[in-house]
């Protein structure tokens, strides 16, 4: 009689550590690019990645078809790898499409509130303002991000949450990128208030005006980042 075979899941730990290696790989290099240890424009030595991080060349690989995927870098057949560079006029347009979806995304989040909507989007408010007066730039960044995408979710409309999610992918690295310019902070906390009550008082109009206002100010904010970026070349 052969042998019972073991019920133990034993082949499931070499995909769990290998999807954790790939996971650190993947964050360790978007939050280089993001820092702008890799400015926009620059090529990437996938190569020299693998040796400063100790790992082979497939996580490394993997990371870049994922941020590739994201709108961060773009693969140029027998050239390499390079994190993307946004011109002015690419920008305006991917910003008026945001304008238009998130203006959207806010009425129907007005008109469509539910309780955990509204709890979720208390507490990522308390911590845009609690990350903001403490002078934490990166987690307030995060922390924008996340009331943004809670105002999605909100608004309950799939079609809508896949076409501005492929936007906020394409536009990810300008979004965290324009929030360290040190005098926008105060009044992207004021706006992001302004959106919260709009639609914490179901007020869609008002909040489907302060939206679009607000993509344009965080346009006027990336082209600023992006002018200062290139002068510092």
């Amino acid at each position: 009689m052969p042998p019972a075979r073991s019920s133990a899941p034993r082949a499931a730990i070499a995909p769990l550590l290998h999807e954790s290696l790939g996971e650190r790989v993947y964050r360790t290099v978007r939050d280089l690019i993001l820092s702008q240890v890799f400015p926009p424009g620059s090529k990437l030595n996938v190569e020299q990645i693998c040796r400063d991080l100790g790992v082979s060349r497939t996580p490394v690989w993997d990371a870049m078809r994922r941020l590739e995927s994201e709108g961060l870098v773009n693969t140029v057949a027998r050239h390499g790898v390079f994190v993307l560079n946004y011109g002015a006029d690419q920008i305006r347009d991917l910003f008026a499409v945001r304008g238009a979806l998130e203006a959207l995304a806010v009425r129907q989040a007005a008109e469509n509130l539910d309780a955990p909507a509204r709890a979720g989007l208390e507490a990522t408010m308390a911590e845009m303002e609690r990350s903001a007066g403490a002078g934490l730039i990166e987690q307030y960044s995060r922390a924008a991000i996340d009331f943004h995408d809670r105002t999605l979710a909100a608004a309950r409309n799939q079609a809508l949450s896949r076409l501005l999610e492929n936007v906020y992918a394409q536009i990810l690295v300008l979004r965290l990128r324009s929030l360290y310019l040190p005098e926008r902070v105060e009044s992207s906390v004021a706006e992001h208030r302004a959106l919260f009550e709009a639609v914490m008082a179901r007020d869609a109009e008002r909040g489907e005006r302060l939206a679009r206002a607000h993509a344009d100010h965080v346009l006027q904010d990336a082209l600023e980042f992006t002018r200062r970026a290139e002068q510092d070349r």
